[in-house]
């Protein structure tokens, strides 16, 4: 074969070493003569990588797949979750900053754009437009970037960058099966992989190493994944970034604040393994429209790239700083309903936002997203908390990965919660009739709850009186009094206090105590408290009586308070001692409630 000019060559080679953008200087060659006389030269003919050449595909020569062993070289740790890395091709860690480039056999689909070139870095990313020289994270406006652990590494004689191609052979077996059992539904089969592994690591400030991998699988066409492995990984307090970005402004990074927790952590159910699919076959507008059911004040749009359901003309966007946020209590159920629109043009879609438990997902009803929450079936990660005023519940809507899903959007978290008043002071009086008597607390936007008063005929609390009845003095009358729309292993219901009164009229000047202080009035020994404090349900009884000069009724009276199981100071202590417990933070909310006989 003739040799190529040396002059020529020298020319076309103008500031190559250094990975600039500049390297394709022409000094008036043509552009074609170029690329080949570099293609010669650095080896991309005869199935070798470079580390300077970035030519476009419609001058990519094939090169020939390397065939990996089956079994690692003795003494090689493998975490379960890597892919077979050993006989891949080492980078130069001391040439070009720890960079090379390496020209793929088939376009790798990334978000929009066909990639050809990938740039490794021995700093723990991996990019497509340019090279980055960057030791520590630095996010640039329309950089395509995969970053598995981009920080600063320190380079001596211990550390590895490995990387490899797969386009033949059971590596695609194996990453099919993978990529369909964390991504069901797709019925995906690869052509190519590009395997990236970096061994024993070293930090910068030296506190530690860390071993990873990035794995890229594409079907050559328009479906795209990566996977994100995770071997050991020691702690350090460096700056350091995991996911990716892309020129249209889709990225992730991995929420997680302590970098040990990359190896055990997963968004795929499997540990030490992030992945993420990035490309998706293109799928006709208007069936994606139809299938969003947009309402009439709402329009089909696509907003980088995602479609989904904007405001229309006819919607005036209310409330925008809380995506009119509107909110419902009711005892231990809460729910929060926000625009759909609003929060699509926000960035954020219905399908990445959650309550704190991850599983519980807004249920789009109309125009509106809704969340759930139930503290007796699903709590959804609701917390319950109290101060000295109020008994609360708290939530929070918030993303996925903490961050926004379209462009640049910031991650979203709207708390809200259910706050109960700690006292209330209401009555219900009944007649004759010995049916179950109810307080309904109308809260506001606060919250409701009832409690009830029901009457037995003994100890068992199974059927209460229903319908007139008739009471002979002395005849023992069992009491219960239930909270409703609360976890019973949650709220407990406390008895502070119950009296009888004459006349309808609970701070009538003639009563009798029954239980004073949470505990029986010593002066009334016909008085038994079953349970106080324990649950949703107290329960006491005491033998009916008369007052003298009065007529027959009684009317009987209950103070009572709601307390969190939790705190462990809910049932009173009623050992002979008629003393009232020192109210505490146990105290949530307080209500008086009246039956008559």
């Amino acid at each position: 074969m003739a040799q190529p000019d040396i002059a020529a060559l020298t020319s076309c080679r103008h500031n190559t070493s250094g990975l600039q953008p500049d390297f394709l200087f022409l000094m008036g060659w043509p552009l074609l003569l170029c690329l080949a006389a570099l293609l010669f030269m650095s080896g991309v003919a005869t199935g070798q990588t470079t580390d300077i050449l970035s030519p476009p595909p419609e001058i990519i020569v094939e090169l020939e797949t390397t065939k990996l062993p089956e079994l690692p070289p003795p003494g090689l740790h493998i975490p379960d979750t890597f892919y077979p890395f050993w006989n891949g091709t080492a980078v130069d860690l001391f040439a070009n900053n720890g960079i090379t480039a390496h020209i793929l056999q088939q376009a790798f689909r990334y978000f929009g754009s066909d990639e050809y070139i990938i740039y490794v870095n021995r700093n723990g990313v991996l990019s497509f437009v340019e090279p980055l020289t960057d030791f520590s994270p630095a996010l640039y406006e329309g950089t395509n970037i995969i970053a598995p652990l981009w920080t600063d590494f320190e380079i001596d004689y211990s550390e590895k960058v490995i990387y490899q191609e797969v386009t033949s052979g059971p590596l695609l077996s194996q990453a099919a099966q993978d990529i369909n059992t964390m991504f069901p539904g797709n019925n995906f089969y690869p052509t190519l992989l590009f395997i990236a592994t970096w061994e024993t690591m070293s930090f910068a400030n030296n506190t530690g190493n860390a071993t990873f991998q990035a794995v890229l699988v594409s079907n050559g066409a328009d479906a795209s994944y990566i996977m994100l492995n995770y071997g050991q990984i020691d702690s350090t307090d460096q700056y350091w970034l995991a996911g990716y970005e892309a020129v249209d402004g889709s990225y992730s990074f991995i929420p997680e604040a302590d970098i040990v927790r990359l190896s055990s952590t997963s968004n795929v159910q499997i540990p030490g393994r992030w992945a993420f699919q990035v490309a998706t076959p293109v799928t006709p507008v208007l069936s994606t429209c139809q299938m969003l059911n947009c309402t009439w004040d709402e329009i089909c749009s696509q907003i980088h790239g995602t479609y989904g359901c904007a405001c229309g003309q006819n919607n005036p966007r209310p409330n925008t700083d809380t995506y009119d946020a509107t909110e419902t209590c009711s005892g231990s159920t809460g729910s929060l309903s926000l625009s759909r629109c609003q929060l699509f043009e926000a960035g954020y879609s219905a399908d990445v936002l959650h309550l704190n438990d991850q599983s519980c997902k807004g249920v789009v009803q109309n125009d509106r997203l809704v969340f759930n929450f139930d503290s007796n079936a699903n709590m959804c990660g609701t917390t319950l908390e109290n101060n000295a005023t109020h008994i609360i519940f708290k939530n929070n809507v918030g993303t996925t990965d903490g961050i926004g899903v379209i462009s640049r959007s910031g991650g979203l978290n709207i708390a809200f919660s259910c706050v109960y008043p700690l006292i209330q002071s209401i009555s219900m009086p009944m007649a004759i009739q010995a049916t179950g008597s109810v307080i309904s607390k109308e809260l506001s936007t606060e919250g409701t709850y009832q409690i009830r008063m029901i009457p037995y005929p003994d100890s068992q609390f199974q059927a209460p009186y229903s319908g007139n009845v008739t009471l002979q003095t002395n005849q023992q009358l069992y009491i219960a009094v239930e909270v409703d729309q609360f976890d019973s292993n949650q709220i407990a219901l406390v008895l502070d206090k119950c009296w009888a009164t004459p006349v309808n009229q609970m701070d009538y000047y003639i009563r009798w105590d029954l239980i004073i202080d949470e505990c029986p009035n010593p002066a009334d020994g016909t008085v038994v408290v079953f349970q106080n404090g324990m649950s949703t349900s107290s329960r006491f009884s005491f033998r009916m009586f008369t007052f003298t000069s009065f007529n027959s009724n009684i009317y009987l009276h209950c103070q009572v308070h709601l307390c969190l199981l939790g705190s462990d100071n809910c049932a009173p202590s009623c050992n002979g001692e008629l003393g009232r417990r020192r109210r505490s933070a146990d105290f949530y909310d307080s209500a008086a409630i009246t039956m008559g006989f």
